[in-house]
C-alpha cells in the first residue's frame, strides 16, 4: 500500500539554517497536514552518567542519536500511526520522563545534522535537501544560540566546536552534501523557499500524491 505520508529530510551543519528554513517551509503547505520532527529529540538519554560524564560526551557524533527510534517512528507514522515522541532535556542532556504524542501527517518534515549520515534514515525520505554555508557564519550563529539558550559560555561553545562540532562535520555531515536532491544556501532567502516548495508539488503531482 502507497503511504500517505510524504517525508522532506533537511540536513546541513550545525547553525547552517536548517530550523529556520524547516520552519519557513512548514509556513507553505496547509498547516493541518504538515509535521515537523527534529533529530535533537532523539538524542539518546543519558540519566544514567554522572553530569561530568554527560558533558563530556561527543554530542555531534552519529552514535549520540537514537536513529533506530527515529526510523522506527517514521515507520508508524508512515503507517498512520501516532508516535510518542521523546523530549530531550539540554540542560540535564537527558530525556524528561513525559513524552509529546504526535498523530501523523501527511506531509512530514525531518531537520537534523546528521539525517543523511544514516542510510537506513534516507530510506524512509522521499525528498532530501542539504542547507550550505560556510562554516565561519555557521560557529556564529551557533555561539549566539547555544548562549542564549543553551546556558553555554563562549569558552564552552569554542571549544565544543574545535573539539568535536567541526571534525563531526567535516566527517559526517559535508561528505553527504552532493548526494541530497536539493542543496539550498542558508541565508533563507524567500526565493530559495518558493523554488523548492514549486519542485515539491512537482514531485507530489507525479507520484499522484494528495494533500487534500
Amino acid at each position: 500500500m502507497k503511504s500517505k505520508t510524504y517525508i522532506i529530510g533537511i540536513a546541513g551543519a550545525s547553525g547552517s539554517g536548517k530550523t529556520t528554513f524547516a520552519q519557513n517551509l512548514v509556513k507553505k503547505f496547509p498547516q493541518d497536514k504538515t509535521l515537523l520532527i527534529s533529530q535533537d529529540s532523539y538524542y539518546k538519554d543519558l540519566s544514567k552518567l554522572s553530569l561530568a560524564e554527560r558533558t563530556d560526551q561527543n554530542f555531534d557524533h552519529p552514535d549520540s542519536i537514537d536513529f533506530k527510534l527515529l526510523k522506527k517512528h517514521l515507520i508508524e507514522l508512515k503507517k498512520g500511526n501516532s508516535i510518542s515522541q521523546p523530549i530531550y532535556n539540554f540542560d540535564s542532556h537527558s530525556r524528561e520522563k513525559r513524552t509529546l504524542k504526535i498523530a501523523p501527517k501527511s506531509i512530514l518534515i525531518v531537520e537534523g545534522t546528521l539525517l543523511l549520515s544514516q542510510p537506513e534514515i534516507i530510506e524512509e525520505i522521499d525528498c532530501t535537501i542539504f542547507i550550505h554555508l560556510d562554516q565561519n557564519t555557521c560557529l556564529e550563529r551557533r555561539m549566539k544560540r547555544d548562549i542564549s539558550e543553551r546556558g553555554r559560555t563562549k569558552d564552552e561553545v569554542l571549544k565544543q566546536y574545535k573539539m568535536t562540532v567541526k571534525p563531526m562535520y567535516e566527517l559526517f555531515i559535508k561528505p553527504n552534501e552532493n548526494a541530497a536532491n536539493h542543496i539550498i544556501t542558508g541565508n533563507n532567502t524567500q526565493e530559495d523557499i518558493a523554488e523548492l516548495y514549486t519542485s515539491i508539488l512537482k514531485d507530489l503531482k507525479n507520484i499522484d500524491f494528495n494533500l487534500q
